[in-house]
């Protein structure tokens, strides 16, 4: 039986180590990690199936820069799709799931967005665009609800 196929994308950092900790999914289905493309990302191409995406210098928000990295990030996350087209797109954030979530969404993919573990008590700026696109919105602490309403409360992934 073909499996299922599905992208977790997300920012480099602890956004990545939280993909990671959800490894017992690359069994069950044919998956693709998409990340930032960094010295500390790289390594990771010897033992994982994955893409990279334009990174960004840390500290950057809402500047032509970050405007600059979205659109370099849409046109290579299409592409992404294009070749792996999944059912799913399961991501931890940060900005550089937008696109690839919101494109994916458009194509039919279902969007599962896991807030971040460092969210303990307040919102984020890359969850707050996708919230009203994504089909399963997942929290990592309780406190975080009253600012997602339609959150699920599952536990950390740790």
């Amino acid at each position: 039986m073909k499996k299922k196929k599905i992208i977790l994308i997300c920012s480099d950092g602890g956004h990545l180590a939280q993909i990671l900790e959800l490894k017992d999914m690359f069994l069950t289905y044919d998956y693709l990690i998409v990340t930032e493309e960094s010295p500390a990302t790289l390594p990771l191409k010897e033992k994982y199936n994955i893409k990279y995406l334009k990174g960004r210098s840390k500290g950057q928000k809402r500047n032509l820069s970050f405007i600059y990295s979205l659109v370099v990030n849409a046109f290579l996350s299409l592409k992404i799709l294009i070749q792996h087209f999944p059912k799913a797109i399961i991501t931890t954030g940060s900005h550089t799931a937008i696109p690839m979530c919101l494109l994916g969404k458009i194509s039919g993919a279902k969007i599962i967005w896991i807030l971040s573990y460092a969210r303990i008590n307040s919102r984020a700026f890359s969850a707050d665009i996708i919230y009203p696109f994504a089909d399963r919105f997942i929290v990592q602490w309780p406190g975080v609800q009253k600012f997602y309403k339609k959150a699920i409360y599952l536990g950390g992934i740790y």
